[in-house]
C-alpha cells in the first residue's frame, strides 16, 4: 500500500516537472517545411537571399498588393522563389 502511495506521488511530481510550456517561442518563431532539401518553404520569412542563388521575386512575374513575405527555396538553395 505504501509503495503504491510513494509510486503515485513519484509519478505525479514527474509529470509536473517534466509538462511545461515553450515560453511561446512556437508562436512566433518562423514557420517552416523542409522536404529534404529539394523544397524548403518559409513563412513570413524577410530575410534576405544569399549570392549563391538564382532569386525571383514574385513582383518580376506578376503584379500584386498584398505581400505575404514567404520564400520557397528549391534544389537545396539553388533556386529561391521570394513574395515580398
Amino acid at each position: 500500500m505504501r509503495i503504491k502511495i510513494l509510486a503515485l506521488l513519484s509519478l505525479s511530481f514527474a509529470a509536473l516537472v517534466f509538462t511545461g510550456c515553450d515560453g511561446g517561442k512556437a508562436q512566433m518563431g518562423t514557420q517552416e517545411a523542409n522536404l529534404l532539401g529539394i523544397a524548403k518553404v518559409e513563412k513570413e520569412s524577410y530575410q534576405p537571399s544569399g549570392s549563391t542563388t538564382f532569386a525571383i521575386s514574385t513582383d518580376e512575374l506578376y503584379t500584386r498588393k498584398n505581400y505575404d513575405g514567404d520564400k520557397v527555396t528549391l534544389l537545396w538553395g539553388l533556386v529561391t522563389l521570394k513574395d515580398y
